[in-house]
């Protein structure tokens, strides 16, 4: 499509004055509100990770560390001194590379981390695991600590009756926030990564392993060690078994490096502390790389400076790392929760996702479904989350989602259609499927409903595939092969549908 980012590809798609407001309103939107939110909470996590492991005081002197405490700004402190140390200390190291190796550099980097990090967390789910004599100990010992729950707390399919978890909430995970969210379409650090292969198709196998390896693969170490967790800091008693376990009582996001630290032998508990630094660092190397590119080339090259020469751009682009890395930094130090964070994250980006997908399926999408969606979500957070502080933040999440889904298909009616001649050159450049108007509509409706097969097939496959590996680790033989069959026999005909034509 000859565009470097989805925030370019706008004007493409849309054409005229409002595809150009949207592309600077798009691209401040996602690299500093969205993109500042998501470094906030990775850095969050790994000041909770850290704090732990590394005592600043011992290594610099409490003199030294005295000096620097009385000195250091209040207002950007993660946690405690000792944390906010150690994170910035890693993020300076990311911030180099990042700015010094480009995509390249980054998707390098990131090859190695993945695999550091999938290596930490599978050996530190085996020793877990481990420590509580097995998987038939660890569900023993579920059994013990939860006798009414544990059979739901192990269960694919709950009894909704007893469940922590109301099904009114489960079908908003299902039914709205799969498509309300700002990576709806793939998101742009995924595109980035897509358009370095070299040709669609690599490009979509490449998709298709991300997918297995990110929900397979990468999910069940973390599952299992979690079980874990509330067996040796059970949710009614956390400190049953360790003293440790009142910090855990007053954070379970805490669990994960208190369990480290308890059950670790100290060369393994290197390697996994070197795994989840590897980890921050892929995701916030990502992130940094994915944000500039939207300062630079969509923003500053775009508005700014359009005729800048690649030394111009290459020096933007570091400046653009930077203030990018302050902004995430000051945006972390008043995140209180991880959680919360991803939650309000959801609900205010929430208006991108269903204008995203409608954008490559729709004709009459145009740039002012998408501003008012984006708009309207925004609004709408920040006036129900801080009203209904004590409700669930799903229920939020919901009626955010629809209301902005209704304001941006309301406001797609009332203003003009994108031109006839900007809608030519994206099907003749992009060739859509769905609802367009022209000679191949009949065809390009026939290829939809069979990617949306495809889709269907795909996802069933990969669900195959988790609960298979969910049954296996859970003892359920029986379960597991069934689960496992389905996964090879969808995977093999999604496969030949898509791949086995050429």
């Amino acid at each position: 499509m000859e565009v470097l980012t989805d925030v370019e590809f706008v004007e493409l798609r849309y054409g005229g004055k409002p595809a150009i407001i949207l592309r600077m309103v798009k691209a401040f939107y996602l690299s500093i509100l969205v993109n500042s939110i998501v470094l906030g909470w990775v850095f969050k996590a790994m000041s909770k990770i850290t704090g732990p492991f590394l005592d600043w005081k011992d290594l610099l002197g409490a003199d030294r560390f005295s000096i620097i405490q009385n000195v250091w700004p209040s207002f950007l402190i993660f946690d405690s001194l000792n944390n906010t140390i150690t994170v910035l200390i890693l993020f300076l190291v990311v911030v180099v590379y990042s700015s010094m190796g480009g995509i390249q550099g980054v998707i390098l980097t990131d090859l190695v981390q993945f695999a550091l990090g999938m290596g930490g967390a599978i050996l530190f789910a085996v020793y877990a695991v481990s420590s509580q004599g097995g998987i038939s100990g660890l569900l023993s010992k579920m059994e013990e600590l939860y006798p009414d729950k544990h059979k739901s707390i192990l269960s694919f399919w709950p009894d909704f009756q007893e469940a922590s978890l109301p099904i009114n909430v489960f079908l908003i995970f299902i039914s709205v926030q799969w498509w309300a969210q700002y990576y709806s379409d793939g998101s742009g650090y995924l595109a980035q990564r897509i358009h370095t292969a070299k040709n669609p198709k690599e490009a979509e196998k490449g998709s298709l392993w991300f997918n297995i390896a990110n929900f397979m693969v990468r999910t069940w170490p973390w599952i299992l060690t979690a079980l874990v967790t509330l067996v040796v800091f059970p949710l009614h008693d956390p400190t049953k078994y360790f003293s440790e376990g009142w910090i855990v009582g007053g954070d379970r996001e805490m669990g994960y490096p208190i369990l480290m630290k308890l059950i670790l032998p100290n060369g393994i508990l290197g390697i996994v502390f070197a795994s989840l630094m590897a980890a921050f660092m892929s995701t916030a190397d990502t992130h940094i790389n994915w944000g500039a590119s939207y300062l630079v080339n969509d923003f500053y090259l775009r508005f700014v400076h359009p005729k800048a020469d690649d030394k111009t751009l290459v020096k933007a682009s570091r400046i653009a790392v930077v203030t990018m890395s302050i902004i995430a930094i000051l945006v972390a130090t008043q995140i209180q929760s991880i959680a919360n964070a991803w939650k309000f994250l959801l609900a205010f980006a929430s208006g991108m996702g269903l204008p995203q997908i409608l954008r490559w399926i729709w004709w009459r999408t145009n740039a002012w479904t998408e501003l008012s969606g984006m708009i309207t979500a925004l609004i709408l957070s920040m006036i129900l989350y801080p009203s209904y502080p004590n409700v669930r933040s799903e229920y939020l999440l919901f009626w955010v989602a629809i209301g902005s889904v209704a304001v941006s298909i309301l406001v797609t009616f009332l203003t003009p259609p994108v031109p006839q001649n900007t809608l030519d050159d994206f099907i003749k450049r992009v060739d859509p499927i769905g609802f367009w108007k022209g000679e191949d509509n009949k065809k390009r409706l026939e290829d939809f409903y069979k990617k949306i097969f495809l889709w269907l097939l795909g996802t069933v496959a990969l669900f195959f595939g988790m609960f298979s590996l969910g049954y296996f680790f859970l003892l359920q033989f029986w379960q597991g092969f069934f689960c496992l069959f389905g996964f090879v026999f969808l995977g093999i005909l999604y496969w030949k549908k898509e791949f086995g034509r050429n």
